[in-house]
């Protein structure tokens, strides 16, 4: 996604929302579908945001990667 990005393919905007939203597997299958809509025409950049912070789910589960994340970090560095 970096070098669409740096291409101008997608927007900053979207690039940031998604690696703050998703920090840990940006290779699900909904966010490369989505971009791939992005990519050829079929979808907003908008419309894909408000998609993806839909799905609750999914936003969960990476907030709880994120939590485990820190604590494993915080005990290791003891």
């Amino acid at each position: 996604m970096h070098n669409k990005l740096k291409d101008g393919k997608i927007s900053g905007r979207f690039y940031k929302f998604v690696c703050r939203t998703h920090p840990y597997r940006l290779t699900t299958r909904n966010i490369q579908l989505i971009v791939g809509q992005i990519l050829d025409g079929r979808m907003t950049e908008d419309k894909a945001i408000r998609l993806l912070q839909q799905d609750t789910q999914e936003l969960k589960r990476q907030q709880e990667l994120y939590k485990s994340n820190i604590e494993c970090m915080k005990k290791t560095s003891k």
